[in-house]
């Protein structure tokens, strides 16, 4: 079975303990690759500790959590690294660009650690800015952008490498309803074009306009209405009548 074959992300059982604090609870959880899904729920539902476990940045306490087909907890810490880097982008709230640097080296110092010489990340750095709409604004420095234009240059960022895997945690928190909404038109193309993409956020109108909603509360997903949809698929017809 092929790398591709695998889904993007599989957690089994997978639980995240932090001293005496549950914060993940027995999570099982499959996205395939292409799939465009919400992770929602209010503050302290476990968001952020499911975005860190998908993430590869924390290790469950126990259960399994798959990446591409890789154990994490079989993988050293460098060898996380690697398929990090190599298998998921992060976007997140705050826009994280550096005061004084332009755009396009913004993106393409995103591409420090990938052996690319500076002329061929800045040339991919372009190509990702134009993406996402940003071709005339390639050397404009963090204060000369909007919000919205921050965001996208965070997702230029995050895309650039041509990640399977997009993580975006409250990518609309910081910005107003139109950024917002040109912010997640984009999220849209990104999935069309083939990127696998799940947006962390509390807002359930965000949550409610993409494809698939995985619902946390308490650290446990309450509902996935891809679990829904499949159960539903094996009630035989007119059984419901």
């Amino acid at each position: 079975m092929s790398v591709r074959s695998h889904p993007v992300v599989a957690l089994a059982g997978a639980s995240k303990a932090y001293e005496d604090v549950v914060a993940l609870r027995s999570a099982d959880l499959v996205i395939e690759r292409g799939e465009l899904l919400a992770v929602v729920g209010p503050s302290g539902s476990g968001k952020s500790t499911m975005l860190n476990i998908m993430g590869t940045l924390d290790r469950p306490s126990t259960g399994t959590v798959r990446v591409a087909g890789h154990d994490i907890d079989d993988l050293s810490d460098r060898e996380l690294s690697a398929l990090r880097a190599s298998t998921i982008g992060f976007v997140f709230q705050q826009f994280h660009l550096a005061t004084g640097v332009p755009a396009l080296d913004s993106v393409a110092d995103g591409l420090l650690y990938s052996g690319m010489p500076r002329r061929e990340r800045r040339r991919v750095a372009e190509r990702a800015l134009r993406r996402v709409g940003l071709g005339h604004r390639l050397y404009h420095e963090p204060h000369q952008l909007s919000g919205g234009e921050k965001q996208r240059v965070a997702i230029a960022r995050a895309v650039a490498g041509d990640p399977p895997l997009l993580l975006a945690d409250e990518p609309t928190g910081a910005l107003d309803s139109r950024s917002g909404a040109v912010v997640m038109e984009l999220l849209h193309e990104l999935h069309e074009a083939g990127t696998t993409v799940v947006v962390i956020t509390h807002d359930r109108d965000i949550a409610s306009y993409l494809p698939r909603e995985v619902r946390l509360k308490d650290g446990r997903i309450e509902h996935d209405s891809a679990v829904g949809a499949a159960s539903a698929a094996l009630v035989p017809e007119g059984a419901l009548r």
